[in-house]
């Protein structure tokens, strides 16, 4: 039997949507929990939020939206709202009202960085996150660099995780696995290769452990990125 080569986490509360069971027969593993935030979570750090139009334009009036945006803009570096249905029919509701919710829209999107698709049915959802997980996941795949977003500076565990996935590979799972081992920054650091290899794999802690060591050259130029970094090493 072979085994899925993409998966997802889904709001056990989504199931009587059908999306799914869509999802499943498009060869994703669907993994059914209750989430904290969200309908979906991809790992690492993708979260998506199914919303009917007519209760998408409703939030954005009475402050819900917002305020799940700016939660789940705490914990994820991506967020993803897919508006279900016929977006300008839910606007007749609210006649003369458009400028409010195009301020709205346009808050939600700049403030909270959401990013916003918009669905038929619940097919069009399913596919739209199947084409989302098949993305992540070749991004992944080619080791890219994701630059995450900076945490206030009074959350310590948000600076925590922000620290180690600045490094290639690690993504929130892989940070949340290290400090649940290490216990601090400091253990981290100081770890040998083979601790740090035995909870993310040799490869990974290789290029860690190179990069905490290798002494810093003022003003090289040589590479851009950490990945144009590796792509050169080969």
């Amino acid at each position: 039997m072979e085994t899925k080569k993409y998966r997802i986490y889904a709001d056990s509360r989504e199931e009587t949507s059908g999306v799914p069971k869509l999802l499943e027969s498009m060869g994703i593993m669907v993994i059914r929990r209750q989430l904290e935030e969200g309908d979906y979570m991809i790992p690492e750090g993708i979260i998506i939020e199914r919303k009917s139009a007519p209760d998408f334009v409703k939030s954005l009036f009475d402050g819900r939206l917002f305020e799940q945006a700016k939660r789940m803009s705490a914990k994820y570096q991506n967020i993803i709202y897919i508006v279900e249905g016929d977006f300008r029919r839910s606007l007749l509701y609210y006649k003369n009202r458009e400028k409010q919710i195009q301020s709205a829209l346009v808050t939600l999107i700049i403030e909270f960085n959401v990013k916003v698709l918009w669905s038929l049915d619940q097919l069009s959802t399913a596919e739209y996150i199947e084409s989302i997980i098949r993305k992540s996941f070749v991004n992944k795949e080619n080791n890219e660099v994701v630059v995450h977003k900076k945490p206030k500076l009074d959350e310590s565990r948000q600076w925590q995780l922000y620290i180690l996935q600045s490094f290639p590979g690690i993504g929130e799972k892989n940070a949340e696995k290290i400090l649940d081992h290490f216990g601090s920054l400091e253990k981290f650091f100081n770890s040998s290769l083979s601790e740090l290899a035995s909870i993310i794999g040799e490869k990974k802690a290789s290029k860690i452990k190179e990069i905490i060591k290798v002494p810093y050259k003022k003003g090289s130029k040589g590479f851009s990125s950490l990945e144009n970094y590796y792509d050169n090493k080969g």
